[in-house]
């Protein structure tokens, strides 16, 4: 069986880029944010700016400009994935005397000012290729903020999400001990409003109003161990939830829950490792956080705890993931 492999995105406040086709980039802050099952094929979608657009830097990049995403999964990706940014520069690869592939790039540009053409799939490459170099600005690498010049186009907004991931990081390493049911759909919905106002095209408002949200839901669990009682405007928290799940604690056999929907594409917001249908871990290796993964839209009770599954005798806990 093929080992999986590691990609690696190196975050943009520590990257820089030289001439076309050649690229230098600084790897001291580096983060983990997709894996391939595989670890030899990656999806390309290319595209072109639908209209001019301005970047933070003020250059513009004209109407045309090529672009480019990736995704690292074995099934063919939606032909659509809004949150996920195209990218003005984008190279990947492998890293000489590294056994890690590495993919470097920036300057992400929302979905709705593409014209996207059909994912294809190619094998990684063992040496650096760049796909498109449309700038080595730094203040535009490390940026989302991107607007059509022309006034009359459509334009998506681009949130500052900086104090809200901050107060994310707290929650993470704060709630650390609560399992009730009742937190667990708290700390779940809260997670799930996370990853879509850090999204493309979320306004500054939802990004505020979660900052504020996670900020009294911290402390809350503070006061009380708990989170459920929140101060949450328009988010009210009932303990008796239809959304709580049962608890079949014991059970060694797989059992679909009620609710079934078709299959769809999930994000890990936490490493994962991959389970039998008995509960028996795989292996010792990790699907990497941010991984995006596809699941077949039901749930499963593998000793009392829900899963996904992801593949024939393929599991991953539940909790681990964040539906798209």
């Amino acid at each position: 069986m093929k080992k999986n492999k590691r990609i690696i995105f190196a975050t943009i406040a520590a990257l820089s880029l030289a001439a076309p086709m050649t690229a230098v980039f600084n790897f001291d802050n580096v983060q983990t944010v997709s894996a391939n099952h595989q670890g030899t094929k990656v999806w390309l979608q290319y595209g072109t700016l639908k209209y001019a657009l301005k970047g933070p830097s003020g250059r513009v990049y004209p109407a045309g400009t090529k672009v480019v995403r990736e995704a690292s999964d074995d099934t063919k990706p939606l032909i659509s994935l809004r949150g996920y940014p195209f990218y003005l520069t984008l190279e990947i690869g492998g890293i000489p005397g590294n056994e890690l592939l590495q993919d470097v790039g920036g300057g992400r540009i929302a979905e709705a000012y593409v014209n996207y053409e059909d994912w294809q799939e190619i094998d990684y490459p063992s040496d650096n290729v760049v796909l498109v170099n449309n700038t080595t600005d730094y203040t535009d690498l490390k940026s989302s903020d991107f607007h059509p010049v022309d006034s009359n186009n459509p334009d998506v907004p681009c949130a500052n999400t900086d104090k809200l991931t901050a107060i994310y990081n707290d929650l993470d390493t704060t709630v650390t001990n609560s399992n009730t049911k009742e937190d667990y759909r708290i700390r779940t919905e809260l997670t799930n409003r996370y990853f879509a106002a850090t999204a493309m095209g979320a306004t500054q408002e939802s990004v505020d109003k979660l900052t504020q949200d996670i900020t009294n839901a911290i402390a809350q669990f503070k006061k009380t161990g708990h989170l459920a009682g929140y101060d949450s405007s328009g988010n009210t928290n009932n303990s008796g939830s239809s959304n709580s799940s049962n608890s079949n604690s014991g059970s060694t056999t797989v059992t679909p829950a009620k609710r079934k929907s078709k299959s769809r594409f999930v994000k890990l917001r936490k490493a994962s490792y991959q389970y039998t249908h008995k509960g028996k871990r795989v292996s010792k290796k990790k699907l990497k956080k941010g991984a995006i993964v596809k699941i077949n839209g039901k749930t499963y009770r593998i000793k009392g705890k829900k899963y996904y599954r992801i593949a024939k005798n393929r599991y991953i806990r539940a909790v681990n993931v964040v539906k798209k």
